[in-house]
Parts: structure tokens; C-alpha cells; sequence
């Protein structure tokens, strides 16, 4: 499975955000493509924050390459507002491609995949989630605690 991320890695929101062509995703095929797959508009998204990422599934190999050939060229354009608060237009250009995929094994399943990401060096949102999730677990522990106390249902 191959994933489609857009991301806004300014340090500012980015409005109106539009792709000169809609970009494919659901494009499925091991070895030929099994259909068209669909499309993000090139209308794209009203607003990116900084650091928001939508994730899309791609597809497989065959299928993103039946739509992406030997690449898709994409302009996105997209106003932010400059550190005076001027409301500016931008653009980037892109090339979409997957050709240098070619013959890459996937090395771990999803499942491992999800463990790497616990155990790894960088942080992650699985690891932010984790990490939250034993915040909120200690701060109720300490609320079932002081609870008690006040009920008399632990002695000094």
C-alpha cells in the first residue's frame, strides 16, 4: 500500500489550497490495474494548518502507476497570511511518482509496523497517544486516591 500525504510544513495556515490537477488515490493493482481508482478535486482544501497532514490511501503499486505514468506534474497553489498579517498568494510545483518504488520489498506488516512506531526513537502520534492516554491513567489514579482518603476509605 502506497499513501498519499499532503501537508502543510510552513509555519503558518494555508487557505484556499488547489491542485492544478485532482490527484488519484484508491488506485489498486498488484500487477496490472484493477480500475481508475478516484480522485482528490483540484478544488483541494479550504484551509491547511501548520503541521495538519491528510493522509490518503494511494493504492498499489500497478494501479498508481497506470494513473501516474512516469509522473504527474501538479501545481498547488495556496494563500497564508505574511508575519504582518498580509493576506499572499504562493505556489509550488510538484512532480507525483512512483517509478523509483519499483521491486521495494515491504519489509514489516502493518501490525509491526504499528509496534516500530511504539518503540522507536522519533515521535510519533501512536507514541503521543500512548503517552496521553498514561497521563490521563496516573491523573485518575491520583482522583480514585484522593476520593478515597476523603471517604475515610484509606487509612493515614
Amino acid at each position: 500500500m502506497i499513501d498519499l500525504v499532503v501537508e502543510n510544513i510552513g509555519g503558518g495556515s494555508a487557505f484556499d489550497v488547489t491542485f492544478s490537477k485532482p490527484l488519484p488515490i484508491n488506485c489498486f493493482g498488484i500487477e496490472k490495474s484493477d480500475g481508475d481508482g478516484e480522485l482528490v478535486p483540484k478544488t483541494g482544501f479550504p484551509s491547511v494548518s501548520p503541521g495538519q497532514r491528510y493522509i490518503f490511501n494511494g493504492g498499489q503499486y500497478a494501479g498508481l502507476e497506470s494513473n501516474l505514468g512516469n509522473g504527474l506534474s501538479v501545481i498547488i497553489k495556496y494563500k497564508f497570511r505574511s508575519p504582518i498579517g498580509f493576506l499572499r498568494k504562493s505556489s509550488e510545483s510538484y512532480v507525483l511518482g512512483i517509478k523509483h518504488l519499483k521491486g521495494m520489498p515491504t519489509r514489516v506488516s502493518a501490525d509491526q509496523a504499528v509496534v516500530d512506531a511504539l518503540k522507536g526513537p522519533n515521535t510519533t502520534t501512536v507514541q503521543q497517544i500512548r503517552n496521553e492516554l498514561r497521563a490521563i491513567n496516573r491523573q485518575l489514579q491520583l482522583m480514585v486516591k484522593q476520593r478515597e482518603k476523603q471517604n475515610g476509605d484509606v487509612g493515614d
